[in-house]
């Protein structure tokens, strides 16, 4: 079973396709422009990677209720754009907030410092090079060298496969 994994953000979008459990293609979406020609960009480049691996299933962050209006704006613009493309190849998606997918990998340390943004981008980026053997970078949090997106991606489809493995092995 194909499964995809989508972190969106207002500037990239990172992505990844699992194969049976395994990790087989990622990346981030960087489209230019402003934020409405970058949603359209990105539903072109969407489509070619569905039409590519078929995923039967879209694991994608939801939009935390916190922020500034015009971000959740743009962020819930970017949702309804991954919602009209999944639709369009008949693709089941589903939302999945940021502790309901960071929790089962354990991510969180217990720590107040733990809980914020940049520590936990950091430690998704080291959790996605450790469990797959990866190099994304981390060069800081305003770095736009830096892959988070494309390591939350990773790892929100994989909280999931993960989560599926564990209830098989109980019953």
């Amino acid at each position: 079973m194909k499964v995809m994994g989508i972190d969106a953000s207002t500037t990239a979008t990172g992505y990844s396709i699992f194969d049976n459990g395994e990790l087989v293609a990622f990346g981030c979406i960087k489209p230019k422009g402003d934020w409405r020609e970058r949603i359209m960009d990105e539903s072109k480049t969407l489509k070619q990677i569905i039409e590519q691996y078929m995923p039967v299933k879209i694991y994608m962050e939801d939009v935390p209720l916190k922020g500034g209006n015009s971000t959740l704006m743009k962020l819930g613009a970017v949702q309804g754009c991954v919602l009209g493309v999944a639709a369009s190849y008949g693709v089941e998606i589903e939302f999945l907030l940021p502790a309901t997918w960071r929790s089962p990998l354990g991510l969180f340390d217990g720590t107040r410092a733990g809980t914020h943004r940049d520590v936990l981008k950091e430690k998704a980026i080291q959790m996605a090079n450790k469990e797959f053997g990866l190099k994304l970078i981390w060069n800081g949090p305003k770095s736009k060298k830096t892959e988070d997106d494309v390591a939350e991606a990773i790892l929100i489809a994989y909280s999931q496969i993960k989560k599926r493995r564990i209830s098989r092995k109980s019953r």
